[in-house]
């Protein structure tokens, strides 16, 4: 399973419209602490992150991988005040963006999670629509052209886990191995 979604970048370099591919995810939300403790980790899986940077290469997509963290809500839980309700924890931007998380947003960690747990490979490629660090927000013309790279890498990832997984069946491999050139 590929999410192919949307995000908010936490550092400068990643500018509105870029993507993020996720490595593994902050579990800031409750929905997976349902299922496990709350120091499992939220590991994208080796093959697909592979596939995504692959896909984005492949495609001239401009992208960035690392960790993402993800949030239970839109607002408060990622520190922004609403309708006069003040965040618990009005820092945590900042302080995600000193530990070198890339982006964030509220899926990712709990289908890591759960794909972890049900042996489901899974991934994650998302379009930064704002920069917290810059107060950047994107327009509605660049986000239509941004969502469709981000489809266009999911689905040339897909097609490349695929020859992934025939190479493993061939090569009569439990996994992927990347070839090096000589």
């Amino acid at each position: 399973m590929i999410r192919v979604g949307s995000c908010g970048s936490l550092q400068e370099d990643v500018a509105i419209g870029d993507l993020v591919i996720s490595t593994g995810a902050v579990r800031l939300e409750n929905t997976s602490t349902y299922f496990v403790d709350e120091g499992y980790p939220a590991v994208a899986h080796h093959e697909v992150v592979l596939a995504l940077i692959a896909a984005a290469d492949q495609l001239g997509v401009r992208h960035h991988v690392g960790l993402t963290a993800s949030a239970s809500g839109f607002f408060g839980a990622q520190g922004r005040e609403v309708g006069g309700f003040k965040p618990r924890d009005p820092g945590v931007t900042e302080r995600l963006a000193s530990w070198n998380v890339l982006n964030m947003e509220m899926e990712s960690s709990t289908l890591f999670t759960l794909g972890n747990l049900s042996g489901v490979r899974t991934g994650a490629v998302c379009t930064a629509y704002s920069n917290r660090a810059t107060g950047e927000f994107i327009s509605d013309g660049e986000r239509i052209a941004a969502d469709e790279a981000a489809e266009r890498v999911g689905l040339q990832a897909v097609k490349i886990l695929a020859d992934m997984d025939a190479w493993k069946e061939q090569q009569q491999k439990r996994y992927f191995v990347p070839r090096l050139p000589p």
